[in-house]
Parts: C-alpha cells; sequence; structure tokens
C-alpha cells in the first residue's frame, strides 16, 4: 500500500485513505499539528486544502505556513495549495449538506491525480460547529471514513477540546482512524483498544508474511543459482565433446594428402566450430540461454579466416550489432554465417586475387537482418538455384529452420541476405 509522510512525529507516515483527527486547546496546537502536515504534502508534490476556522482563520494558517514554506505563494498561484474559510466550504449551501461535502473533496481529490499530483491532503477545521449541530457533523464524519477509504487521500479533521462534550469525544475517535492530541507538550496517538489489536496483529502477520517471502525468495535464488550452474556444465561439457570431434576431424585432415578432401574437412571444422562456438560462449556468460551475438560471430569469422589460410589481400570486415539472440537461433545463424563466410573464402577470390568479405548483422524492431558479400568474381549466371548449389543447399534448409527469407544479388561480387524474426 502507497504511503505518504504525515509531517508529524508522532504518527509517522500514512497510507493514502487515511482520515483522522486531532483534539486541541488553543491555536499553537494547530499550528504545531497542521503546518508540518501541509509542509510534508508541499514537498511530497501533493494537492493541499486547508479549510479554517476561528481561532486560526485564513490569515494565520497562510502566515505560519509561508514561514516553513518561503515558496508559498508560488505554489498558490499554481494552484497546489488553497487556503479557505469553512464557509466557503462546509456551508456553501447556507447549511451542512454532508453529501454534498463529501462529493466537494472527492472531486478534487480526482481533479488532483488528474493534474499529476500524488493525491490531496486536506484539514478542515470545526471550531465553527454548534454543540446542537454535532450530531448532524458526526453522521458525516461517519461517511467521510467511510467513502475517503482507498482514495488518494489524506484528511485531518480539527476538534477543539473546550467546545466538545465528553460524548461528543467518544463519538469523534468512532468516526476516525485514530486521533491525536498535545500532552504535556507532546503529541499522543489515540486508539480504541480492538483497533491496536487489530493493528497488532496485522503488523505480526506482515512480519510473518515478510519473513516467508525472504525465505521462499532465497529458497528461488539458490535454486536459480543451482538451475545456472547445471546449464554452465552442460555447455562446458557439449564443448568438451565437440573439441574431441574437432579434434578427430583435424587428426583426419593431416593423415590425408587430397586438397579436395582437406578442404571437406575444412568445412566440416568450420561446422562443428560453429556449434562448440555457442556453447564455449555461454560457458563464460552470465546469461545462459541467450548467446551476445557480436561477439560470437566476431569469434566465428575470425576462426573460419583462419581456417581456411586465406590469403594476405583478402580482408574480413564485420559490423555486427551488440544484442541478443536465444541459443537455437544463435547456432543456426552461426551455421549460416559459417557457410557464407566459407564460400566467399573458397571460391570469390580465386589466384590469389585481392579483396573484401564483410558480414553485416543488425536488428530492427523484431526483424534481424544478415547480410554476407564479397568484392570478389561474382557467381557466374547460370540455370541453377540457390537450393540446388552445394555450397548454398545447406544455406537454405537451414533458413527454413530459422524462418528467414533468404535473398541472393550478383554483379559486382556476390551478397546475400537474410532476414528473420528474433523472438
Amino acid at each position: 500500500m502507497n504511503r505518504t509522510p504525515s509531517g508529524i512525529t508522532a504518527v509517522g507516515d500514512l497510507p493514502w485513505g487515511t482520515h483522522f483527527c486531532q483534539f486541541y486547546d488553543d491555536r499553537n496546537d494547530l499550528a504545531e499539528a497542521l503546518v508540518p502536515f501541509f509542509k510534508a504534502g508541499l514537498e511530497n508534490n501533493e494537492k493541499c486544502l486547508w479549510v479554517t476556522s476561528e481561532p486560526f482563520g485564513r490569515d494565520d494558517a497562510r502566515a505560519s505556513l509561508r514561514a516553513a514554506v518561503p515558496d508559498l505563494e508560488q505554489r498558490e498561484k499554481r494552484g497546489q495549495i488553497e487556503i479557505i474559510d469553512f464557509q466557503n466550504w462546509y456551508l456553501r449551501s447556507g447549511h451542512l449538506d454532508a453529501d454534498e461535502t463529501v462529493d466537494q473533496w472527492l472531486g478534487r481529490a480526482r481533479t488532483a491525480v488528474d493534474e499529476g499530483y500524488g493525491g490531496l491532503r486536506l484539514t478542515g477545521n470545526t471550531f465553527w460547529l454548534e454543540c446542537d449541530g454535532f450530531d448532524e457533523f458526526a453522521d458525516y464524519e461517519s461517511k467521510v471514513n467511510s467513502r475517503f477509504s482507498s482514495q488518494p487521500i489524506l484528511a485531518l479533521c480539527s476538534y477543539c477540546l473546550g467546545r466538545c462534550k465528553p460524548s461528543d469525544v467518544l463519538e469523534v475517535v468512532r468516526n476516525h482512524q485514530f486521533a491525536i492530541s498535545r500532552r504535556r507538550g507532546e503529541w499522543e496517538v489515540i486508539e480504541d483498544a480492538s483497533l491496536k489489536i487489530a493493528r497488532s496483529d496485522l503488523e505480526r502477520l506482515n512480519s510473518e508474511l515478510e519473513q516467508r517471502v525472504h525465505e521462499r525468495t532465497a529458497a528461488l535464488e539458490q535454486a536459480l543459482t543451482d538451475k545456472n550452474e547445471l546449464f554452465r556444465e552442460v555447455h562446458h561439457r557439449v564443448r568438451n565433446n565437440l573439441q574431441i570431434i574437432s579434434s578427430v576431424v583435424r587428426m583426419k585432415q593431416r593423415q590425408t594428402a587430397s586438397d579436395d578432401v582437406k578442404q571437406n574437412y575444412s568445412d566440416v571444422l568450420g561446422r562443428v566450430d560453429a556449434i562448440a562456438l555457442v556453447h564455449d560462449t555461454l560457458y563464460a556468460s552470465d546469461e545462459l540461454s541467450r548467446v551476445p551475438i557480436a561477439e560470437y560471430l566476431r569469434k566465428l569469422c575470425e576462426n573460419l579466416a583462419e581456417l581456411r589460410n586465406r590469403q594476405n589481400g583478402v580482408t574480413l570486415r564485420l559490423d555486427l550489432m551488440d544484442t541478443k539472440l536465444h541459443l537455437d537461433k544463435a547456432v543456426t545463424l552461426g551455421l549460416i554465417v559459417t557457410e557464407l563466410v566459407t564460400n566467399a573464402l573458397k571460391h570469390a577470390f580465386p589466384l590469389e586475387r585481392a579483396g573484401q568479405v564483410t558480414v553485416r548483422f543488425d536488428c530492427n524492431g523484431d526483424d534481424c537482418t544478415l547480410i554476407v558479400s564479397d568484392d570478389g568474381i561474382g557467381i557466374a549466371k547460370c540455370e541453377d538455384t540457390l537450393r540446388s548449389r552445394s555450397g548454398l543447399r545447406l544455406v537454405s534448409s537451414l533458413a527454413l529452420q530459422l524462418g528467414a527469407t533468404i535473398t541472393e544479388h550478383a554483379g559486382e561480387g556476390t551478397t546475400v541476405e537474410a532476414r528473420f524474426p528474433q523472438s
């Protein structure tokens, strides 16, 4: 529940919807409670309405509050606080209309929220009330108590002890959540025994609930830690197993004398390394299911370049957006990049031709785009489609897994573009 500072030390912070009262002996008691009450509201971005009566009239209220709030006039001009006489609030119709007055308070509260304030802070002094009208006012206070509940309102009503009979005091306390009164120079809180017990029980239950939440949160955090450790171990073991496969392939590559077979082994190594690198990246990351793509693709392309022993005249240019993809998408994307970069390094620059291979990746909204281009010799015009050529057949298959559309641009070099949804 949202709370707001009351400004009164003995009361502390209060939840919105609180309706309480004060019993005072003289104007000094009023100033001691109401000035800090409204000062706290103004400083907390709340709209304030102070309805005054003797023995602390409108001019008295303004003068006392100005001493505590130096910019009071500016706040009044912009409408954050209004100080009015009781006749212009309670007796607008010549007599007290309980429902109309309550509706006025609630209307001001709605306006305050609409204007961007935290709520409405208000007070009314009942000194003007005649003794024979107390029963009618008690009915009004009862309606206030019920209708202010859960509203963005903090209400403090002021009652002069010298004008209240003992029975009136009991009725006032009954119609407010609690009362405060000065005793030996200090504010004391007055509430009935049942309310004290209820509040004590509520505090105890809240304390127990907080303890249970704390214990449950600690258990969930431990479970999350255990799960992350398990995931990290899985990534580590998968990476090790793939490393074993990679070592076997490299051994076979060294044992063959055929350049074509060596190149085929290099293709296999590139694909194995593309998968292994994902798990290697996740093992070193705090997030174990989403891969940092820029870091992953950079390492992958560097490995492919080393694996292909590309000639010095070919450079690799990377333009990679720093984002994260889920593990499955990252693996598929890595395999597509492996195929496209490998094809460019194998076929685009024959006879020691110099040039550049560029890999771009970015996401805009929910769509991601991969572009692999080179300024090599280009793809010769032929009847074969993208899907039928051995080097790009796998790309088309992987694109289906990724939900991607593949577009090939031929001209000065070759450009292949893949677009797919990020989520």
